[in-house]
């Protein structure tokens, strides 16, 4: 199971934050951004209690984390094309 993070940190620990929050073992994907969140993290979990533990005593611990939103992804776009690829038909040999 996969979620997205958002995370927001404050403005003096924004560069600091993200280079801990990239580090967690958990995070599979990070980037920095611009908007109303400072960074957003890809993590990955085998249940949802892990997800949750993730961000509240990994993330949110960071200094500077000031709020976290957590997404869950609900369909993974390349699991999704897998999904709907077409299988090759086997051709009988006569």
């Amino acid at each position: 199971m996969k979620a997205i993070v958002l995370v927001k940190f404050t403005s003096l620990e924004t560069r600091d934050g993200y280079r801990q929050l990239k580090r967690l073992k958990s995070v599979i994907e990070s980037y920095m951004v611009y908007g109303r969140f400072d960074a957003v993290a890809i993590i990955y979990a085998n249940t949802l209690e892990e997800i949750r533990h993730i961000i509240l005593s990994e993330i949110q611990p960071i200094p500077g984390v000031i709020e976290t939103m957590p997404c869950l992804i609900l369909e993974d776009e390349s699991q999704a094309e897998l999904r709907h690829t077409p299988q090759p038909v086997e051709q009988n040999a006569q």
